[in-house]
């Protein structure tokens, strides 16, 4: 009888320490990226794989509809940040390196069945004059128009100025009803060096890591 009891404690910690892995983690380390109280992970890119052909997120709550596109000469890796890292062990990793010429970054992340959505991630500029150091950014909720209108909200803007040190930048969209619940969401970062788009230059490149986009469940 002993033994059983001994044998079936096994099994249900083994079970538990499983389960456990599969639950992400929502503390973050750097750059003061912890999720709010409430929040929900839905996707995370970490760009730790290195792999310029998987553009799905390493974690996803729908599945494999969320992705990224890039519009940009080609993309590679380089050395990462632990700025808005998910889990409990900082982890520069790689982050994606976007390659001049460029022109813009898009994420689809479906938000199906969530509501308070709300983006984060790392991005520092390779230099201010090769590297794109102004974000023009804009989302769609029909999958064609983007708008602005959450970023702009209350006198907010949806530009982001960037250094060449790797710095956290959260969008929220929660006073946006139109982005809740809704298959078609993308958001749109779109790369210029002092107001003119579509650099020329064959250097330089901004780079990302660790995005992540959050809500609380409906």
């Amino acid at each position: 009888m002993k033994k059983n009891l001994i044998f079936i404690a096994i099994i249900l910690i083994t079970a538990a320490s499983c389960v456990k892995d599969r639950i992400p983690s929502t503390a973050s380390n750097g750059g003061g990226g912890v999720l709010p109280t409430g929040d929900t992970l839905m996707y995370y890119w970490s760009f730790n794989n290195q792999d310029s052909s998987v553009h799905t997120p390493d974690f996803a709550v729908n599945g494999n509809n969320a992705f990224f596109v890039y519009y940009a000469s080609y993309i590679d890796y380089t050395n990462g940040s632990d700025t808005n890292c998910i889990g409990g062990i900082a982890d520069t990793g790689t982050c994606l390196r976007v390659r001049n010429p460029s022109d813009s970054l898009i994420f689809a992340m479906p938000t199906t069945g969530y509501d308070s959505i709300v983006m984060a991630y790392a991005e520092e500029a390779s230099s201010t004059t090769s590297g794109c150091t102004l974000n023009t950014i804009t989302y769609t909720t029909d999958g064609v128009n983007y708008i602005s209108t959450a970023l702009t909200a209350g006198g907010g803007s949806n530009q982001t100025t960037i250094g060449t040190t790797f710095q956290l930048y959260r969008l929220n969209f929660s006073s946006d009803p139109n982005v809740n619940n809704n298959p078609k969401f993308k958001v749109k970062i779109a790369f210029s060096n002092n107001n003119v788009w579509l650099p020329t230059s064959t250097s330089g490149n901004d780079r990302f890591d660790n995005v992540t986009l959050s809500g609380v469940r409906q």
